[in-house]
């Protein structure tokens, strides 16, 4: 399983997805080598959950900077420019290590498209069968002349959306499936009131992800300010890395920026908050308003198409991309109706187990796929 982020210890989320993916597909009896890239705070090679960790690395440990962070590989060449002079050092060892590490294995796993490039040789080499799931931050500009090769040689190609499997199987043919993630919730329980301050008669309006553009975070930060004129007993909790200030949070009484929290301690969040916003500009799935909607919260979000073939009139509210003024309003709306926000809570709860979003489907789905490409039915 390649990827190009995962799990450095408990408290990061980086490419968590890609591990709860790793850990059901273990549970079904699957082996698991996941190859990832090295970083300073993460061991060269490690077991857990009996999942095979090899790090790659690429650089001097200092100088490892290129994978981890908000916004992964794009945004910290944007970030440290001089990272593009390691830049041919990571592709390398990338590309040894595929080969070296796919020695043993049946399917080499590549999450992300742009990754597949670099894993080509070992196919070819090795002569292993090659599944490359599309997860959203690679999809952006749809298929291009590098992306539309990669997807001719890979055996089987998995989307994390249904529109995106229809568009790309009348592209490239029967060897694209839908794959959808599974969906996390918790048991344990952590009152946001108390963990923030908050006071008990606020209705906290929950966002969870990355403040950047393309997560609509000067979106929220709008909205935060129009809600504010039109409803002072809504508190707007926003969990993420990022600077608030860059996006205008600062000043803004009703916005707490609680910063970046472990995934565990997010899942036990969501049950206690009220409404879940998520004003994004693009999404491969969105998996944290999936996991919002499995809470029980009704959710007001972006209508882009990989949300509304999830969400329903009746799990939930859709709103334009950018339409702070509807956004507000659609908030105030629920924030004065506690019947309406719980029944509208409880269905989609329902409806993410009426879609089966669970990570033992998800494991499932792929291992039929997996077994398929070995039957050579799906020869790429």
């Amino acid at each position: 399983m390649l990827t190009t982020s995962y799990p450095r210890n408990s408290s990061d989320p980086s490419g968590i997805f890609i591990k709860r993916l790793a850990c059901a597909l273990v549970r079904r009896g699957t082996k698991i080598t996941v190859l990832a890239p090295g970083d300073p705070s993460a061991k060269r090679r490690e077991w857990e959950n009996g999942i095979e960790i090899v790090r790659f690395y690429y650089a001097p440990s200092p100088l490892m900077k290129i994978a981890y962070g908000d916004g992964g590989v794009p945004e910290n060449l944007r970030r440290w420019p001089w990272l593009m002079l390691i830049l041919p050092f990571f592709f390398i060892s990338l590309i040894i290590n595929t080969i070296i590490y796919s020695r043993d294995c049946d399917v080499i796993h590549v999450n992300w498209l742009p990754t597949a490039f670099f894993a080509l040789p070992a196919k070819i080499i090795r002569k292993k069968a090659l599944v490359v799931t599309i997860r959203g931050s690679d999809f952006k500009r749809g298929v291009t002349r590098l992306g539309y090769f990669i997807l001719r040689k890979a055996d089987a190609i998995t989307t994390v959306n249904q529109r995106w499997a229809k568009d790309i199987r009348n592209l490239i043919g029967p060897k694209v499936f839908y794959t959808p993630d599974g969906v996390e919730t918790s048991e344990e329980i952590i009152d946001p009131r108390k963990r923030f301050g908050i006071s008990s008669d606020k209705i906290i309006v929950l966002y969870v992800g990355a403040l950047r553009l393309i997560k609509g975070a000067d979106i929220l930060a709008k909205i935060a300010d129009l809600t504010m004129r039109m409803d002072s007993s809504i508190q707007f909790l926003v969990i993420g890395p990022g600077d608030p200030k860059k996006f205008g949070f600062y000043g803004l009484p009703n916005v707490i920026c609680a910063g970046s929290l472990s995934p565990r301690e997010v899942l036990a969040i969501f049950p206690q908050c009220d409404i879940f916003v998520f004003p994004t500009r693009h999404e491969g799935r969105g998996i944290v308003f999936l996991e919002a909607m499995a809470s029980g919260l009704p959710c007001v979000t972006t209508a882009l198409p990989v949300i509304t073939e999830i969400l329903t009139e009746e799990t939930g509210i859709v709103v334009q991309v950018e339409d702070v003024k509807t956004f507000a309003e659609k908030i105030c709306l629920l924030s004065a109706d506690p019947i309406k926000r719980k029944i509208m809570g409880e269905k989609a709860k329902h409806r993410i187990k009426e879609l089966s979003l669970d990570w033992d489907t998800s494991a499932t789905n792929y291992l039929s796929i997996f077994e398929k490409v070995l039957g050579s039915e799906y020869s790429g």
